[in-house]
């Protein structure tokens, strides 16, 4: 059975879908507002970490693109063998949850990859070259060429975890790590300063 529900939002980002079981996503009834998230088949507690994710935007005034957030159970398949994967389908950002495990690692997951599709929205050529020139990569996404961490679109999903997450964390998987190295580039990614605290 397919339920939909919609779902109260603190700010600005309107979750409308909500799909908890198997089935297709409908459309709702002519003139309805479009669904800002939709999510499918997510248990609810990984309901709530992609609700948490998407606030974390909404409180650091950053506007997220339609995202879909689709669960597949534990079958890795869909993320190409990873816990989870950004990519576009039909013009939607879609988030793949890969994993069935809903601790913190999954939390930061879901945050890195909201946070591909936040750059991949918003951010001009120029915002994207200064943030080149800042830290220095040569790609901004080739893996065949450059390793993971070296890819520009990492070391911002990354940043951007670091600066919009409700707690101190380190950040180990990309090099340019200190405080002042992340703080510096989510300032060039976003033109504002991280919600998190620069904590070394």
């Amino acid at each position: 059975m397919v339920t939909r529900a919609r779902t109260p939002r603190l700010l600005s980002i309107v979750m409308a879908v909500v799909v908890v079981s198997a089935g297709p996503v409908t459309a709702g009834p002519p003139g309805a507002e479009a669904a800002r998230v939709e999510l499918v088949e997510l248990p609810r507690e990984f309901a709530t970490m992609a609700e948490w994710a998407t606030n974390r935007f909404d409180r650091a005034a950053l506007e997220l693109p339609p995202l879909r957030f689709v669960y597949h159970h534990g079958d890795r398949t869909p993320c190409r063998d990873r816990d989870g994967l950004h990519h576009r389908v039909d013009g939607i950002n879609v988030i793949e949850i890969c994993t069935t495990e809903p601790s913190f690692p999954t939390r930061v997951m879901i945050l890195h990859e909201a946070a591909h599709a936040w750059t991949d929205h918003a951010l001009t050529s120029q915002r994207k070259a200064a943030f080149q020139d800042l830290r220095g990569w040569e790609y901004w996404r080739n893996y065949e060429d450059a390793d993971w961490h070296e890819n520009g679109t990492e070391q911002a999903a990354e940043i951007m975890v670091w600066g919009l997450i409700d707690r101190p964390i380190r950040i180990v998987r990309i090099f340019q790590n200190t405080c002042d190295q992340l703080d510096a580039g989510y300032r060039t990614l976003t033109g504002t300063a991280p919600l998190n605290t620069c904590e070394g």
